[in-house]
């Protein structure tokens, strides 16, 4: 079996090589603002961002990361405030209220679901707290109605780290549109590709201003052009990064967003059957998984006491891509060693030094040290054979055959 059975990432043809090559001819390399606009393809993308995922409003930022950092910033989280976040994601669901002198109390997951445990919301919230961050991870929406509910009790914003969930669609309604805003990611990796990049949805009208004022230098839609009211800095999306994204998100709608979750759908079913494995699980009111991953956890006890990294190598062995599964934000050195931000007091985050131990956070520990992904594009596959092909083989693996 050779890797070239399943696809490679990303997928580019003719459209996006032509598009790219229309901004070298227009000789515009840079948006511009919405009174003196310059090139198209960034005003463009957010149009249609937003009337694909859903909401009002779209704003393009550099990258994943700073989306987060300028939607804390918009929501006035600051100096020492407290910020819920799951313990299960990417460095820079945290890193990003690091950022803005904030504190990440770091929330165990749910086993199920791989998502932060919206039960144990509550024990975390203390008088510092400010907001919550749902981040779904592998594109897997939260309990959005549980999350939104404890912090309306406890007048709490809510930003939905929507970095995996391209198209993700819960109770009828897409990734992005449940908390105050969501923010995404366009990193290589991602279901949307263009190198870097990331987005703001919003869907109201004064915070959205405000979210494109702080990431434009400070400057409000339809002003003078050097007229600077607040504090902002430059997070602009350049032209060739929003005309990759306006070629592939014609992709993702023309067929593998579908794809993606027909093929879930179908491996989850099969490798759920197999006794010792368990897929990451759909939770009530989930219609649709952007799917950047997929999460499957197994039993050491049903597999001969077999490690991760000899199911993975196992795995590897018979030509089966596999994507990274994060490390626990506990374990971290930057956060287990307490390196923040110089003048921030963190001694009242629930990590740093003995804090960091798994037993502080055993679901998560448990579930990283028995879980493998596979990544988005295994899932793009037409023929659902290739897809058995994965099941069979860790069949095998399972009665020491593989």
């Amino acid at each position: 079996m050779k890797k070239s059975l399943f696809p490679a990432w990303p997928q580019l043809d003719k459209e996006d090589y032509e598009i790219v090559k229309g901004v070298l001819d227009s000789g515009q390399l840079w948006c511009g603002a919405p009174k003196s606009p310059c090139g198209k393809n960034v005003w463009k993308f957010q149009k249609e961002f937003v009337h694909f995922q859903g909401g009002k409003h779209c704003i393009a930022v550099t990258n994943g990361t700073h989306a987060l950092e300028v939607a804390l910033l918009a929501l006035d989280i600051g100096l020492g405030d407290e910020v819920i976040v799951s313990d299960y994601t990417f460095v820079a669901s945290a890193s990003a209220i690091m950022a803005v002198n904030a504190v990440p109390i770091l929330c165990d997951i749910n086993a199920a679901t791989h998502n932060m445990d919206e039960t144990k919301i509550e024990s975390l919230i203390t008088s510092r707290t400010r907001a919550i961050i749902a981040v779904h991870l592998a594109g897997m929406p939260n309990n959005m109605g549980r999350i939104l509910e404890v912090a309306q009790r406890h007048g709490l914003r809510v930003i939905e780290d929507c970095a995996h969930s391209h198209g993700s669609k819960y109770r009828g309604r897409r990734a992005g549109n449940w908390g105050d805003c969501g923010t995404f990611s366009f990193q290589a990796s991602k279901l949307l590709a263009s190198g870097e990049g990331g987005a703001i949805l919003c869907n109201d009208d004064s915070l959205a201003e405000k979210i494109y004022s702080i990431s434009d230098c400070g400057r409000l839609p339809g002003r003078y052009f050097y007229a600077h009211y607040r504090y902002g800095s430059n997070y602009r999306l350049g032209e060739f990064q929003a005309a990759v994204l306006r070629a592939q998100l014609k992709k993702l709608k023309g067929g593998q967003h579908k794809l993606r979750n027909r093929n879930a759908d179908y491996l989850r079913k099969r490798l759920d059957s197999i006794d010792g494995i368990r897929c990451q699980q759909k939770i009530a009111g989930v219609e649709e998984v952007g799917q950047y991953v997929f999460p499957v956890s197994f039993d050491p006890a049903r597999f001969n006491h077999i490690s991760k990294e000899e199911f993975c190598r196992k795995l590897s062995e018979k030509r089966i891509p596999l994507a990274d599964c994060y490390p626990p934000l506990h374990s971290l050195a930057c956060f287990k060693e307490m390196k923040g931000l110089k003048g921030i007091d963190y001694s009242h985050a629930n990590w740093g030094g003995s804090k960091s131990e798994d037993r502080n956070f055993p679901v998560v520990s448990d579930i990283y040290r028995r879980s493998f992904q596979f990544p988005h594009q295994v899932l793009l596959v037409e023929d659902q054979k290739k897809l058995d092909y994965i099941v069979n083989v860790i069949e095998k693996i399972k009665v020491g055959k593989a």
